[in-house]
C-alpha cells in the first residue's frame, strides 16, 4: 500500500507543499547524469557502497554558487562546499531507497513537465532554444537536467507515500477545533515599566559594576570607508553608437537566431509499456482506441478516459504547441508529417503506443530587423563591446597594480567614477558589500592593513570592481564616560521592570482576596481594558495579551482566572478571563473539520518524512575521502 502511494501520489493536496519541501532538505542541489571514464574518478564520499565523485561535487557547487551570486547573496566558500556535500549525501541514500522501492517515473511525464514548465516558455508555448540557455545556464546537459527532475519526481513520491500515511483520529481534530473557535472574555491592565523610571536611583557603583561585567557590549564593530571604481559591461555596450549598415549586417549573419522553425500543437493518447505491462495488450488496447476515434468520438474526451500520460491527459492529450527537437524521433517524425486535425495510427516510441492528433500548426518565419530591433540591437551592442571590456578590465587589473596607492588615476584613465560607501561594517546593508568576494577583499589584510588598492574582483561576467580602504576605524572597547548614560538607562529600565512586577502582583493579590477588580483598579490609579468574545487571533488586541489570557486556566463557573504576566519590553500585565465559550455553528465547525484534520495530517507526515530521512543518515555506511 505505501508503495502504490508513493507511485500514484504525485497530484492533490500534497503535491502542493513537496517543491518547498524538497527546496528545504535537499538545498536545491543536483546531481547531474556523469559519464564513466577510462581512469579511476576521484570520490570525496562514499555513501552504502556508491561513490560521490568530486566531479559530482564541484557540478553541484559551481550550480549554488551560480545561484547565491544570482542572488547576489553573499557566501563562505568552506561553508558552501560542507552544505553541499551533505545535500549529497541526503540525495543519495534517498535515492537508493528510492530505487529499493521500485519507484518509477516515466520518460512521457517526464517529457510532458519538461514541455509544461513556464522556465521554458516564451509567449506561452515551450521554446527549446530558452530551454537549452536556461538549463545551461544553471550547469546542466539536456540529459543531466532530465537525470536531475526525473530523480527530484522519485523523491515527490517517497514524500507524498510517506505524508499520506499520516492520520489524525476525528478526536483529535475535534479538540484542536474547540481550541481554535474558543473565545474568551478578557480584561487586562498594563502597567508601563518606563513609568516608573523616575522613582528608580542608581549609583555610580551600580553603574560601574555593570560595565565591568558586561564589557563585550560596548565593543564596537570595526569599519571601513570603501573607494571604489566600477567597470560595467552594460555601460559600455548602452554607450556604444551602432551604425545602421554594421547593424543590419550583423542581423543579416545572425537571421537564424531570430527566425522560427515550424511549430506545432500536438495532442497525443500514450498508452504506457513497461516492465509491469504485457506488449501486447498495450498493443491490443492502443489499437482499439484508434478504432474509437476513427469510427467518431472525440479525441480530448478519449485522451481523459484512455492516456497514462498523466501529464496532458487532464488537457485532453495537448502537450501545446512545440519545435523539432523537442520528442522522440519517432513520434516527432510521424507529428510533423500529419495533416492538420489528422488522426495517426499508433506509433511506437520506447515509452509505449502514441496516438497523435495535430491540433494547428504554425510556419516557420524570418522575421524583418525591424520587428525585432531592441533585442537585435542589444545582442549586437554586447558583441560589439565585448572586446573593449576584455581590454579594460586587463588594464585596470594592470594600472591597479601599477598605482597601488590611489584609484584616480586608473579612473581617470578608463573613463570611470570613483565613488564612496562611506563608514560601513561587514554587517552593513550597502549594495557593494553584497556582491560576491567585496566583503572578504575590502576586509583581507593586503588591502586594509597595507592600504593597497584590490586586485579585479571579477563579481559577475558584466561587472568588475577595484577598490581600497581609505579609513578605517578599529574596533574598540567604549569608555565607561562614553556609555554612562546608557548604562544608566539599562540599570533604570531593569529595576522599573521589577517595580512595574511587584505593582502587578498587588493587584492580583487584592483581587484573590476578595477585593472587586474594579476597586482595586481604582484604588491604584489603574484602568482595566476589555477585550470580550476574543479569539485566539483577534486583530484588535496586542498579540501578547492574547497569548498570556489563552494560557489561562479555563475559569470556573462563576468565577474568574487572574494572573500576571510581563511583556518583552519589562511592562507587566494583569490578566483576567472571566468567561470562555465555544462557537455554537456546529454545521461550519463541521465544514471546517476535515481541513483542520487534513492539516493535521500533513503536518504529520512531514514529520514523519523528516524523520524517515534523519533515520536513513543515521543507518547511512559513510565514508569521507579528505
Amino acid at each position: 500500500m505505501l508503495i502504490q502511494r508513493m507511485r500514484d501520489g504525485t497530484e492533490g493536496i500534497m503535491a502542493k507543499i513537496i517543491v518547498g519541501l524538497i527546496c528545504i532538505v535537499f538545498g536545491l542541489f543536483g546531481f547531474g547524469s556523469i559519464g564513466t571514464f577510462l581512469n579511476p574518478v576521484a570520490k570525496v564520499a562514499t555513501v552504502n557502497g556508491e561513490d560521490i565523485t568530486q566531479q559530482d561535487m564541484e557540478m553541484s557547487v559551481e550550480r549554488r554558487r551560480r545561484m547565491l551570486m544570482a542572488q547576489e547573496t553573499p557566501f563562505d566558500e568552506d561553508r558552501l562546499r560542507e552544505d553541499v556535500l551533505e545535500s549529497l549525501v541526503t540525495r543519495t541514500v534517498l535515492s537508493q531507497m528510492a530505487e529499493d522501492l521500485e519507484l518509477y517515473f516515466s520518460d512521457a511525464e517526464l517529457d510532458a513537465e519538461i514541455v509544461a514548465s513556464p522556465a521554458f516558455m516564451v509567449d506561452g508555448q515551450f521554446s527549446g532554444n530558452l530551454f537549452q540557455q536556461v538549463i545551461a545556464g544553471a550547469g546542466f546537459t539536456p540529459m543531466s537536467y532530465r537525470a536531475e527532475i526525473r530523480t527530484d519526481r522519485l523523491f515527490d513520491q517517497m514524500v507524498t507515500g510517506i505524508a499520506q500515511s499520516a492520520f489524525v483520529t476525528g478526536r483529535e481534530a475535534e479538540r484542536f477545533e474547540g481550541l481554535l473557535s474558543q473565545r474568551r472574555d478578557i480584561a487586562f491592565i498594563k502597567i508601563p515599566a518606563s513609568d516608573l523610571l523616575e522613582e528608580v536611583i542608581i549609583s555610580d557603583e551600580e553603574v560601574n559594576d555593570y560595565y565591568s561585567a558586561n564589557l563585550s557590549d560596548f565593543v564596537t564593530k570595526e569599519t571601513i570607508d570603501i573607494q571604489y571604481i566600477e567597470l560595467d559591461r552594460q555601460s559600455l555596450a548602452m554607450a556604444y553608437d551602432i551604425d545602421e549598415q554594421e547593424l543590419q549586417e550583423y542581423f543579416n549573419d545572425n537571421k537564424a537566431s531570430y527566425s522560427t522553425d515550424e511549430r506545432r500543437q500536438i495532442a497525443h493518447i500514450l498508452v504506457e509499456t513497461s516492465k509491469d505491462t504485457d506488449y501486447e495488450v498495450a498493443l491490443a488496447k492502443a489499437n482499439t482506441t484508434y478504432q474509437r476515434l476513427t469510427a467518431g468520438e472525440d479525441f480530448a474526451s478519449v485522451a481523459r478516459e484512455v492516456s497514462d500520460d498523466l501529464g496532458s491527459s487532464e488537457s485532453g492529450g495537448d502537450l501545446g504547441l512545440n519545435p523539432r527537437g523537442v520528442f522522440a524521433p519517432e513520434f516527432e517524425t510521424v507529428a510533423f508529417n500529419l495533416a492538420l486535425n489528422e488522426v495517426s495510427e499508433p506509433v511506437e516510441t520506447d515509452f509505449g503506443f502514441h496516438i497523435i492528433k495535430i491540433l494547428d500548426v504554425e510556419s516557420a518565419n524570418t522575421p524583418y530587423l525591424s520587428e525585432v530591433r531592441n533585442e537585435v540591437e542589444e545582442s549586437y551592442r554586447y558583441e560589439v563591446t565585448e572586446d573593449e571590456f576584455v581590454s579594460k578590465s586587463s588594464r585596470m587589473a594592470e594600472m591597479l597594480f601599477e598605482n597601488f596607492s590611489e584609484l584616480e588615476t586608473t579612473a581617470s584613465s578608463l573613463e570611470l567614477e570613483v565613488k564612496s560607501t562611506g563608514q560601513v561594517n561587514s554587517d552593513s546593508e550597502h549594495p557593494l558589500l553584497s556582491l560576491p568576494g567585496v566583503t572578504d577583499a575590502a576586509f583581507g589584510p593586503d588591502v586594509l592593513l597595507d592600504g593597497n588598492n584590490s586586485d579585479v574582483l571579477e563579481v559577475s561576467d558584466d561587472l568588475h570592481i577595484g577598490l581600497r580602504v581609505i579609513d578605517h576605524m578599529p574596533s574598540k572597547t567604549r569608555s565607561l564616560d562614553e556609555v554612562s548614560s546608557d548604562v544608566t538607562y539599562i540599570l533604570k529600565r531593569q529595576v522599573a521592570a521589577k517595580l512595574a512586577e511587584r505593582k502587578a502582583q498587588e493587584v492580583v493579590d487584592a483581587i484573590e482576596s476578595g477585593s472587586l477588580a474594579q476597586y482595586v483598579a481604582d484604588e491604584l490609579g489603574y484602568v482595566w481594558e476589555l477585550a470580550p468574545a476574543s479569539s485566539r487571533f483577534e486583530e484588535d488586541v496586542d498579540p501578547f495579551v492574547l497569548s498570556e489570557a489563552f494560557n489561562l486556566a479555563r475559569p470556573e463557573e462563576n468565577k474568574e482566572s487572574i494572573g500576571r504576566s510581563r511583556f518583552p519590553n519589562g511592562d507587566a500585565l494583569v490578566l483576567r478571563v472571566s468567561s470562555v465559550s465555544t462557537s455554537e455553528e456546529r454545521e461550519v465547525q463541521q465544514a471546517e473539520l476535515a481541513g483542520i484534520n487534513e492539516s493535521l495530517a500533513r503536518q504529520s507526515g512531514v514529520n514523519d518524512f523528516d524523520e524517515f530521512q534523519k533515520s536513513l543518515r543515521v543507518e547511512s555506511n559513510l565514508e569521507r575521502v579528505n
